[in-house]
């Protein structure tokens, strides 16, 4: 029997296509322009925070680092617009069997999620943090009722008159009918309130599909934000996870690679014959070792590699997508709520690598950034202990990291 065997991830490479995914993905559009009115119904990264209402914002505390205790070098890295529906945490519930009352859920309020970095305080704990908003709606409609008024109350015709003036925001508009009361379902392309229309299922591209593709060029022309305390900004888009892709690249081995088998099994008068100098294996192989040893990269890698570009992977009560391999069950050690500790909290959302490219241009000339994978957990009741005079109120919610290692 030879000993050259072929190599190949195929035996052991999930089949991700066939397998349904409820997760949805933050892309990067379009960066926020000079002329754009940001809102708290817009999903970006970078830029610096929209508050739920202008005189209402966190306590002090809250946007302080947990390690250093300043503000000063604190800057945003996410702000998500992210409704919860009722139904939804009922059934997050159920399936964790969890007793909980959904009581302070209301889709119509208008729910943000903000994320922050102290730039000052790389891989130091609470160095990351995260704030969620509420602001109270008097009305109390379906999921379904939203989406609905969403798309009524909007005109999505761009004239011609509209494209020769500076635009605000022009990808933050809803424009599909959801027929399903959950958002993340999919039937609700975007899981942060806003719907996308599906050109693709008309058989003849309308003309407000050209405007808008003249109206996103234009955009581009435009000159960009500064934000002198935040990094650049940039808009999201979201769409479901999908696995329809190729293979990705750096999964694909060069074919015809065989591994002699005999090169691999040192026996102890092997290693002795080499005296007590260490091995110095090619860069390229050591780093082909690393990620066929390391499952968990590996999977991380696997899946991300499908959708390269994804910034933010979004699962209300799902399981996150871990960067590497820990010695306890993050998930079971994330406390309660202290402002409502009959309540428990589950994983909402995570941030990808790729954002610290979309962020820092420098980053591999000047260093900064050095996180795997940020991990957040939200209270599965969305409760909120106090709200002022605007009906807004801000709590933080709890942030797990997993810092970058020597991974290749």
């Amino acid at each position: 029997m030879s000993n050259i065997e072929d190599l190949s991830l195929s035996d052991t490479e999930e089949n991700y296509a066939t397998q349904p995914s409820e997760v949805y993905l933050g892309f990067v559009d379009a960066a926020i322009k000079q002329s754009d009115n940001v809102s708290t119904e817009d999903t970006f990264i970078g830029g610096e925070p929209v508050w739920l209402h202008p005189d209402s914002v966190p306590k002090e505390e809250l946007l302080k680092c947990g390690a250093c205790q300043s503000s000063a070098y604190m800057k945003l890295l996410l702000q998500a617009f992210a409704p919860l529906d009722p139904e939804l945490a009922k059934k997050v519930s159920e399936n964790n069997n969890i007793s909980s009352t959904h009581r302070s859920i209301n889709p119509d309020d208008a729910r943000v999620m903000y994320v922050f970095l102290c730039t000052k305080c790389p891989r130091k704990s609470n160095s990351i943090r995260c704030v969620r908003g509420v602001k109270k709606s008097s009305m109390n409609r379906t999921l379904e009722g939203k989406m609905k008024s969403l798309v009524a109350e909007k005109d999505f015709k761009i004239s011609t008159a509209e494209l020769k003036q500076s635009l605000e925001n022009p990808f933050a508009s809803t424009t599909s009918e959801s027929t399903d009361a959950n958002p993340f379902s999919k039937a609700a392309e975007n899981p942060f309130g806003k719907l996308e229309e599906k050109v693709e299922e008309k058989k003849t591209i309308p003309v407000e599909t050209t405007n808008a593709k003249a109206a996103r060029k234009q955009h581009d022309t435009l000159p960009d934000k500064n934000f002198d305390k935040g990094y650049p900004g940039f808009f999201l888009y979201v769409e479901e996870e999908s696995f329809k892709n190729k293979t990705p690249d750096h999964l694909k081995l060069p074919e015809n690679l065989k591994i002699d088998k005999t090169a691999l099994d040192l026996s102890i008068e092997d290693e002795d014959s080499f005296g007590s100098s260490s091995i110095t294996l090619d860069p390229r192989t050591e780093k082909l070792s690393k990620f066929l040893d390391d499952d968990v990269f590996q999977k991380f890698q696997e899946v991300a590699g499908y959708n390269p570009l994804q910034v933010l992977r979004y699962d209300f009560g799902g399981r996150p997508l871990y960067y590497a391999a820990t010695n306890v069950d993050l998930e079971k050690i994330v406390p309660s709520p202290g402002y409502n500790p009959s309540s428990k909290r589950v994983f909402e959302m995570q941030l990808m690598p790729k954002m610290i490219l979309d962020l820092e241009e420098t980053v591999l000339e000047t260093g900064g950034m050095e996180w795997g994978t940020i991990l957040v957990f939200s209270d599965l009741e969305n409760y909120t202990p106090q709200f002022d005079e605007h009906g807004v109120g801000y709590v933080e919610e709890c942030v797990r990291v997993q810092w970058e290692s020597n991974k290749c």
